[in-house]
């Protein structure tokens, strides 16, 4: 280093110093006249000190829980006196009863964070102790340990997540009664909610019996959302008010389907939009290039009906969509005609040749071809016959089809996948049937309705409508709210046709004085926000709050508002919320804090239902999904035998050979459980209605001694039995899980939810299998095995099974399984008819 450089370095450590120096002097003399000051307002400031000291004993008085609003109201209310007390203060000679004073307020004031919380850790073990023989008598069996903390902590905001069966019901009464019984709350204080009836009723009696001894309990308020809103909207409503439709969904879908039905006679604008989504958007998109297997188009066809408004079954939508369009313009046509060739060209490469559509009127072929402009084919498009690929070998047979129609002098029309991406398709295929001479024709509006009434898809569109309605109203939004979301032109279409209906709808409730459950809610929430209605509540208290709706939601946060003091007791569990489709929100749970501000959360872990193997599996399987919250539940029983049993239906067949098979499995499994408790109550438990039994009402019949229902997984969630058998464990779209898809309509009114696939179902599967104290049979087909399936057994430590390990089909990569033809076994594909790959079996084999 040079001379200069260190005489540079030497000159700034001076400059520094005495930039040091004079700070420190001046903050000597700052600190001098703070407390010179300081000093000066003793006298006015003493009694602020005292009041402080006051209330710092109330608040750590061991009688009450600190909560978070306590502290930020303290923290307010002191910042500016906090402010004013300078560091030195106990050399400043006052009395060494307020020199205590302050020191106390600010060691207080400084740390408050930290000391409230060992306060309440310290507060929850003490009364815990002292409310120990109230607990312990609430119930049979004492509470837990857990549950006691949950009922005792008393934030602003408390969360507590309660697994499956480990006693929520008791958790919230056993709340209620505390909050009586140390004087937190009155009975007319406290708003009690859960979601259904039955567990309204059940909650009450629950609360009722744990507060027998305190004067008046029978004035809290158990209510349902809608009963609450109900009770709310009729107080602040002039005219009698009547529920839409008495309530009956069935109901409300005839009034939309005969809403329609009269628009489309009356309404030329109307009619033309509808028919246009009918007929051509009523399809969700989805490219044929996206796939990544055979299998799995296969698997997302079967999710949707393609069949034209004439009736014709065909392969695809963008054949039901030009079927649709012959059917429109009265154009004659047989699908897949057989088109007769001579000896010489009956390759066999090609067998027989049926092209896509025939016009029969005028001798015109049309093929529909899936390429896309470079003349690319989906992946999944397999190669044969010798080719390079599969692009090589779908070319060869546009050429050989060209031929043919050459050879043979036939009209041949040809339109192409890529016309319908830029949305060309129709209008070219129009052009071109002109060009050859077809007569255009537009079908009379009343042929047209009669179509559209007797289509197959008309039934799954009215459900869309009502779906969308009640979801949009859930969410409390309008159809110019939800418009300005998307501007997909599917979306646009269905809009034209869904706001006309809408407002017929809410046309229709006005004009009778009637509210459906979503006006209860909704109109709830804006008479607290405007002050219509006032209730000093103290305490909100929600059950199975994982089934939270933004309305919902919204109706808590206006009585909040209106009560700002007022406390959140939130009790639920993530792991089965089960109810997107009717507007529930997880990340309503998931994200609590977010949506409430600070929350205490507690957990409550140990179930009473079910057995340890139960237990770990159902678990295990769960968090799979890494959305889905942490939890380590403990059990009280140990499983004595296996708790999962894995049942394959082995059937050739049609509805009636399936059904006795399951009926015929259902009693084995029947006998099973007789053998180890013969007063067992036991579920059935399928994904929809239509998988009950066909002979159910007998099999009941058969075994007098056995409690047996059948419940739809909805259905069953909060109840428990001592069995369960899950009928048709399957794949497909009405499997279990089922792979039917949201309509991508629906996005713009339901929570995101996760990435992770099957998520939702992943939950309705656990409710499913978390109903049974001891044991849980799944029945599945062997050709057809539910997803799920694979996984639980690998939890389970039972290895993969038979249909695991069958080869995969080389064609679309189905299941090859066995089967029984005339007099030989062979091996079909699983997806048999869309794919017919057979391998027979020879003998020996």
């Amino acid at each position: 280093m040079s001379h200069h450089s260190q005489l540079d370095i030497m000159m700034l450590w001076e400059v520094f110093l005495i930039c040091l120096s004079i700070w420190g002097i001046w903050k000597v003399y700052y600190d001098w006249q703070a407390r010179k000051k300081f000093r000066k307002q003793i006298p006015l400031l003493e009694e602020q000190f005292i009041a402080a000291a006051d209330e710092i004993d109330k608040l750590f008085s061991n009688d009450f829980y600190f909560s978070f609003r306590d502290e930020i109201l303290f923290t307010t209310k002191y910042s500016e006196l906090r402010k004013l007390v300078p560091s030195g203060f106990d050399r400043l000679g006052l009395t060494e009863a307020l020199t205590g004073h302050i020191a106390r307020f600010v060691a207080t004031y400084d740390d408050i964070k930290a000391i409230r919380k060992k306060y309440n850790d310290d507060f929850v073990k003490l009364e815990s102790d002292r409310y120990a023989d109230f607990f312990h008598m609430l119930e049979k069996y004492p509470l837990s340990a857990d549950q006691v903390e949950a009922i005792i902590r008393d934030e602003d905001n408390n969360l507590v997540i309660a697994g499956a069966g480990t006693g929520k019901t008791t958790t919230i009464a056993g709340k209620v009664a505390y909050l009586l019984k140390k004087g937190l709350a009155r009975p007319e204080d406290l708003l009690i909610i859960s979601f259904t009836n039955n567990a309204v009723k059940e909650m009450r009696e629950r609360c009722l019996r744990f507060c027998q001894e305190i004067p008046d309990a029978e004035k809290m308020e158990v209510k349902t959302f809608n009963s609450f809103g109900y009770f709310v909207k009729r107080d602040c409503s002039k005219d009698e008010l009547h529920l839409a439709f008495d309530g009956d969904n069935q109901a409300a879908k005839k009034f939309i389907q005969e809403t329609f039905y009269r628009l489309f006679v009356e309404d030329d604008g109307f009619q033309k939009k509808a028919i246009n989504f009918l007929a051509f958007f009523n399809r969700p998109e989805r490219d044929e290039f996206a796939f990544k297997t055979r299998d799995e188009y296969i698997k997302h066809e079967e999710s949707f009906k393609n069949v034209t408004l004439d009736g014709i079954k065909v392969n695809s939508k963008e054949e039901m969509e030009i079927g649709n369009f012959f059917c429109l313009w009265s154009v004659n046509y047989e699908y897949q005609k057989h088109y007769p060739l001579r000896p010489e060209d009956r390759a066999p490469n090609y067998a027989s040749y049926h092209p896509d559509f025939y016009l029969t009127d005028y001798h015109i072929w049309h093929e529909h071809y899936g390429i896309d402009q470079q003349g690319n084919v989906p992946e999944w498009f397999s190669s044969k016959n010798g080719f390079a690929g599969a692009k090589e070998t779908y070319h060869a047979g546009i050429q050989w089809k060209d031929g043919i129609h050459k050879k043979y002098n036939t009209t041949l029309i040809k339109t192409y996948s890529f016309e319908n991406r830029n949305g060309t398709l129709l209008s070219n295929l129009k052009k071109k049937l002109v060009e050859h001479g077809v007569t255009l024709t537009q079908r009379s509006p009343e042929e047209v309705l009669a179509l559209v009434k007797k289509s197959e898809q008309f039934e799954d569109f009215i459900g869309l409508i009502h779906t969308f309605l009640t979801l949009m109203k859930s969410n409390n939004n309008t159809p110019a709210e939800v418009s300005g979301r998307q501007n997909k032109k599917r979306f646009k279409v269905f809009m034209d046709v869904f706001t006309p209906i809408y407002q017929e709808y809410e046309r229709q409730l006005a004009g009778k004085s009637e509210i459906d459950y979503n006006d209860m809610i909704n109109h709830a929430g804006a008479h607290f926000e405007q002050g219509d209605f006032k209730k000093p509540y103290k305490y909100i208290l929600v059950d199975e709050f994982q089934d939270m709706s933004m309305g919902r939601y919204a109706l808590l946060k206006s009585i909040r508002k209106q009560n700002p003091g007022v406390k959140l007791y939130a009790v639920g569990d993530d792991w089965q919320s089960i109810f997107r489709f009717t507007g529930s929100d997880i990340s309503i749970i998931t994200e609590f804090e977010k949506h409430f501000g600070f929350t205490n959360k507690t957990s409550i872990l140990k179930t009473y239902r079910f057995n340890d193997e139960i237990l770990r599996v159902s678990s295990e399987f769960i968090q799979k999904n890494p959305a889905q919250l942490r939890k380590s539940l403990s059990a009280g029983r140990v499983a004595i035998t296996n708790s999962f049993e894995f049942v394959a239906l082995d059937v050739q067949g049609g509805f009636e050979a399936m059904q006795q098979a399951k009926a015929d499995h259902i009693r084995r499994l029947l006998r099973d459980v007789e053998s180890q408790q013969p007063d067992a109550s036991v579920f059935l438990i399928g994904r929809y209605h239509h998988n009950v039994p066909v002979s159910l009402e007998e099999i009941c019949r058969e075994f007098p001694g056995l409690s047996i229902s059948y419940y739809t997984a909805h259905r069953v969630k909060g109840m428990t039995c001592d069995y369960a058998i899950l009928l048709d464990v399957d794949s497909g779209t009405m499997g279990f899980p089922s792979e039917i898809a949201d309509d991508p309509l629906l996005d713009c009114l339901l929570h995101e939810g996760d990435s992770f696939e099957n998520a939702e179902e992943r939950r309705v599967f656990y409710v499913a299998i978390t109903r049974a104290r001891h044991k849980n049979y799944l029945m599945y087909s062997s050709t057809r095995p539910g997803k799920f399936l694979s996984e639980l057994r690998e939890v389970c430590g039972y290895g993969k099974s038979e249909e695991e390990s069958a080869p995969r089909c080389p064609k679309c990569q189905g299941v090859m399984v066995k089967r029984k033809g005339g007099f030989r076994e062979f091996y079909g594909c699983s997806n048999y008819p869309r794919c017919e790959v057979k391998i027979v079996k020879k003998p020996g084999d």
